[in-house]
């Protein structure tokens, strides 16, 4: 299991690939950013579907929606997917601020 080869690797050799790793997802990251902001610009450009943006009310009900889920599951896939996840459902806003914004 990944859990028996982590423990497996020496003390001063963790630090190292745990930054690798880091690096790694992190380039990713940026990589799946730029290809889904590359698919949504193609998708806009064909003409054949509407891009629905939602407003903040709309966004604080789908996050009122998704936290069973993402409590559900916060364990198994780590709290910092989830809350990516939340990040990116209120556009990169918190919670609070979401919620401030729509008291005005």
């Amino acid at each position: 299991s990944s859990a028996r080869f982590w423990n497996g690797l020496p003390d001063d050799v963790r630090p190292v690939v745990e930054k690798a790793l880091d690096k790694a997802i992190a380039y990713g990251n940026k990589i799946a950013a730029r290809e889904n902001q590359e698919a949504k610009e193609a998708i806009i450009a064909s003409g054949k579907s509407e891009i629905i943006e939602l407003t903040s009310e709309q966004r604080q009900k789908w996050v009122e929606a998704m936290k069973p889920v993402w409590n559900q599951f916060s364990e198994e896939i780590g709290q910092d997917v989830i809350d990516a996840a939340k990040a990116s459902n209120l556009g990169g806003k918190t919670i609070e601020e979401v919620t401030a914004d729509q008291k005005g």
